[in-house]
């Protein structure tokens, strides 16, 4: 019995599962046969499909609907890769999702963006052009960017007339612009491109080292920046161009006013960097410089010249007339009368000048000290040396020599030698005394083997020759190099066509202003005269030049076989003696003559003659006339000859048409 109890119980709990199971199968079947959906809204709780295998959270399709709900997404299969998820909104538009922008086809400047309806492409703009994935900046801020390409150095800079940015060379602060015998030397705002009226400007000659050319005057123009540089004579070097415009202490471009450099008063150590004197206002004090030294004694402002080459100058007042004249005992140059006369010299110096006051808020009363002479420039101009040890070694731009002079000399201008130099005066009056003294074409030997020709010679003092009444204009001066060691001379002449010449029987290379003649022992025929020289073992004598030159000068005529000359006060004729030398008088011209009967002469033709009187002799020239036609020519009246045909041929008969001449020869 006990036994029996589980037996029984197990086959009870069998049937049971059975039972369970068929219902719920049941149930299953049921639930199959209604299809009833489950809602994951609010049928499910914290879904994780993180271990599925495959999702798919979005619809998915080729191109994009056409309707959706704010929110909705979509797959675009048909979009490039990583552009492919768009979200709804709002209603019924579409855009695209990510931060990576399609380069598909379409305008160069264009991304794509679409709706609902459409795909539309949209402009790229303002300072950049080009698809995204190659973008081109064409502008700064809205301002135009040139598309020039630019060289090694170079920096972009706005160009305000053609309204862009474009590549420029960089600006260190100054520039340099030469200029070769100018008087005016113009350097356009354009071209030093500071765009600023507020510079510096210094010029400089081509001397090693170069030496400062003082302008007579600087103007910069306010609105277009030309600077404009005057000198009182031709110069030749370049000019430098100083900004001191906008940048700041620390630029490399010159700066506006600086608010403050020198703080205190005492001692101002050594700076380097971007202050010149022309950003310090004021003045220089006359107690800040330097005592000047030299040829120059007292103070730079107030200098006065006590030595010439280091020589004293006596400061005795001169009288009117008076020149500076050596005196040896003396040792110094002093005012005395000299015999003869001179030019005045009309100022030592170029000329003064001031420091116009410049505004800003430094001035030299703000330095502690004094100017040392390692801290001002070289003397320049007229004078050598520094400027506190300065020698005058010019006079108004023109060399004085070095040369000691003697008791009693004076300083003459020496043409050859283009500069001053002691030498004595002899005789009464100026200038010079004999022709040979004149510069004209002077021949100088100016080595052992060269010869100068003409050093004054110049296009505002030319030397002229004249052959008859026409002048020819020598303007450069020449040289004769001798060459080879032969024993010679050499003949320099102006030919008749005004070309200076050199004839020798040397070997004689001539420069590009004269022309060299071999085989000339003398001076040819119709040419003038300038000087001779000798040459010995090739080299020109020291003493073999003779100046040829002369302004006094005469031709004898001389009156030959049918020559007759008279002589007028300043007026010489030569004419013709008709005595021995006949005058032919002649005239030609087409005569028409009508038919002539036999037996009778036709009408007088009239053919002129000028000069003709009656009475004078004609020699008939005559056409082909018909057998039996002849004819006679004479002089009816002034100027007049009468042409008669006559017909003796027993026939009518017409002479041609033709040409007739008539000659009268008078032998008084």
């Amino acid at each position: 019995m006990a036994s029996a109890f589980p037996r029984r119980l197990g086959q009870i709990m069998k049937m049971y599962r059975v039972t369970a199971g068929l219902c719920l199968w049941a149930v299953f079947i049921a639930m199959g046969e209604g299809q009833t959906s489950i809602d994951l809204r609010t049928q499910s709780k914290s879904v994780d499909f993180s271990g599925a295998t495959a999702t798919k959270p979005m619809q998915t399709g080729s191109s994009l609907p056409t309707t959706c709900a704010v929110g909705q997404f979509f797959f675009l299969t048909t979009a490039t890769a990583g552009s492919n998820v768009y979200a709804c909104n709002p209603a019924n538009t579409w855009a695209t999702q990510g931060n990576s922008v399609p380069m598909t086809p379409g305008s160069a400047n264009e991304v794509l963006s679409s709706n609902g309806s459409s795909t539309q492409w949209l402009a790229v703009g303002g300072d950049v052009s080009g698809p995204p994935g190659a973008l081109t900046v064409s502008r700064f801020q809205g301002r135009n960017l040139s598309n020039a390409a630019p060289s090694s150095q170079q920096v972009l800079q706005w160009n305000a007339s053609l309204n862009q940015w474009q590549p420029a060379p960089a600006q260190a602060g100054n520039s340099s612009y030469a200029f070769a015998a100018q008087v005016t030397v113009t350097i356009p705002g354009t071209v030093h491109q500071f765009e600023t009226a507020n510079l510096v400007v210094d010029c400089y000659d081509n001397s090693l080292p170069p030496q400062r050319v003082e302008p007579d005057k600087v103007q910069i123009s306010p609105t277009n920046y030309n600077v404009t540089v005057d000198f009182s004579t031709p110069q030749t070097g370049y000019c430098v161009v100083n900004g001191a415009g906008t940048a700041s202490v620390g630029g490399s471009g010159g700066g506006g006013a600086i608010s403050s450099v020198f703080g205190r008063t005492g001692a101002i150590a050594a700076q380097s960097g971007d202050y010149a004197f022309g950003l310090i206002s004021g003045s220089v004090a006359s107690t800040q410089l330097p005592s000047a030294g030299g040829d120059v004694s007292g103070i730079l402002t107030a200098a006065t010249v006590s030595g010439i080459q280091n020589r004293p100058v006596s400061n005795a007042a001169p009288s009117n007339g008076q020149a500076l004249v050596w005196n040896a005992s003396a040792s110094a140059w002093q005012p005395a009368t000299v015999s003869g006369s001179g030019g005045a010299v009309g100022s030592v110096f170029g000329r003064t000048g001031v420091v116009t006051a410049q505004s800003g808020d430094y001035g030299f009363s703000q330095i502690s000290g004094t100017v040392s002479s390692a801290q001002l420039p070289s003397a320049g101009g007229d004078l050598g040396g520094t400027l506190t040890s300065a020698a005058v070694k010019a006079i108004q731009g023109e060399a004085v020599a070095s040369t000691a002079p003697g008791n009693g000399q004076v300083l003459v201008w020496n043409t050859s030698a283009n500069m001053w130099q002691p030498s004595s005066i002899s005789g009464a009056g100026g200038g010079v005394t004999m022709a040979s003294q004149l510069g004209d074409l002077g021949v100088v030997r100016t080595s052992a083997t060269v010869l100068t020709i003409g050093a004054g010679c110049a296009p505002t003092s030319p030397c002229n020759v004249r052959f008859g009444y026409q002048v020819f204009s020598i303007t450069t001066s020449a040289t004769a190099t001798l060459s080879g060691s032969a024993l010679g001379e050499a003949f320099v002449y102006v030919s008749s066509i005004g070309i200076l010449t050199i004839g020798h029987n040397l070997t004689i290379a001539c420069s590009s202003e004269c022309v060299q003649q071999s085989g000339i022992t003398s001076f040819p025929a119709n040419v003038l005269p300038i000087a001779t020289w000798t040459a010995t073992a090739g080299t020109w004598d020291t003493t073999g030049g003779s100046d040829e030159r002369a302004f006094l000068s005469a031709k004898t005529l001389s009156a030959g076989q049918g020559i007759v000359l008279t002589e007028a006060p300043g007026l010489s004729t030569i004419a013709v003696d008709n005595g021995v030398i006949p005058t032919y008088l002649m005239n030609s011209a087409p005569l028409v003559f009508p038919n002539i009967s036999t037996g009778t002469c036709a009408a007088d033709q009239a053919l002129t003659v000028a000069g003709a009187n009656p009475g004078d002799a004609v020699a008939p020239g005559w056409p082909v006339l018909p057998i039996g036609v002849f004819g006679t020519m004479f002089v009816s009246a002034t100027n007049v000859v009468t042409v008669r045909l006559c017909n003796l041929s027993g026939f009518g008969m017409t002479p041609p048409n033709a040409s007739y001449r008539a000659t009268i020869v008078r032998n008084y």
